[in-house]
């Protein structure tokens, strides 16, 4: 399996009084990890509960934690109200303190998402990561939007189009494309995020499956089927299924990097993946993506 580094907030998700570890990267961390992945992950949370709480949740999943990630400060805070539909809405209490990303030798894949990636100072340690990282490491991004967090629209999308620019994948959901350009058509929002630079540029529409432009090439996959408990988590699961079925084939994460023409079958195959892990996350209460071994029965039926 591939090593990988992600970057980017932990928090705990409270849900009618029941806290629940989360925050975008660090579910794609444990996604990750959870298919397999050497996973290294730079983060912070604190030494009360809710951060032993974190801690075990990423050890159990084989998640290795940073030096410098546990501090004294408290742990951030996601409360999170259901809607009708089984949407989630949140309110945040979140800081981040990301400590210095280390280059580790052999890395392959370096992700990063969410709020840590533009609120400072861990926004400009992301960036400096992001900036250094070699050829060789495929980079990807989610800019997974809080608006209820956003002080400053030009400023934040200023810095979610730099990582775009920075990252070979880009994964935003249709509500991310519609704050951030509302002008403009889904179809148009992916083009324009090509444009920017990514190699792969994937909309996610909820039960509609996702919208994805690779290679000048759209791609229009349905939705897996399942039994919706709540959407809390999809979006990461979708995300660390996509990046497993980019790493599983070594040709599609050469193209991504290179810029040259990705085989159809190779996307197809990673939305494919990206998908069946977002409908088994949304099957279970809380963000819980799978494990390799439901994934694989999963893909093979």
């Amino acid at each position: 399996m591939s090593s990988v580094t992600v970057i980017g907030e932990s928090l705990v998700d409270v849900v009618s009084d029941s806290a629940h570890p989360g925050g975008s990267p660090l579910n794609v961390a444990v996604g990750l990890a959870r298919l397999g992945h050497d996973v290294q992950f730079y983060t912070e949370f604190g030494i009360d509960p809710y951060g032993m709480q974190i801690a075990a949740h990423l050890n159990q999943a084989g998640v290795l934690v940073a030096p410098g990630s546990i501090t004294q400060r408290s742990t951030s805070v996601a409360q999170v109200q259901m809607d009708e539909h089984s949407n989630a809405h949140y309110t945040f209490d979140i800081h981040q303190q990301i400590p210095e990303v280390r280059a580790v030798e052999g890395n392959q894949l370096l992700h990063t998402g969410s709020i840590a990636a533009w609120i400072e100072p861990s926004g400009e340690r992301i960036v400096e990561a992001f900036s250094q990282a070699t050829d060789r490491t495929l980079r990807s991004y989610d800019p997974n939007l809080r608006p209820d967090l956003v002080e400053d629209k030009e400023v934040t999308l200023q810095r979610i189009e730099l990582l775009m620019s920075l990252s070979h994948i880009v994964k935003l959901s249709d509500v991310d494309g519609q704050w951030l350009y509302p002008d403009l058509e889904p179809w148009q929002v992916l083009e324009h995020v090509a444009s920017l630079g990514p190699a792969l540029a994937v909309m996610t529409q909820g039960g509609d499956g996702c919208l994805a432009l690779a290679s000048g090439q759209r791609y229009d996959i349905a939705a897996f089927p399942t039994t919706v408990a709540d959407s809390i988590g999809a979006g990461d699961a979708f995300m660390s299924g996509l990046l497993y079925g980019v790493l599983a084939r070594p040709q599609l994460a050469q193209s991504l990097r290179s810029e040259a023409p990705a085989a159809t079958a190779d996307v197809e195959d990673a939305l494919r993946y990206a998908l069946i892990s977002a409908a088994l996350t949304v099957a279970q209460p809380g963000a819980n993506p799978p494990w390799l071994e439901e994934f694989t029965r999963a893909i093979k039926n």
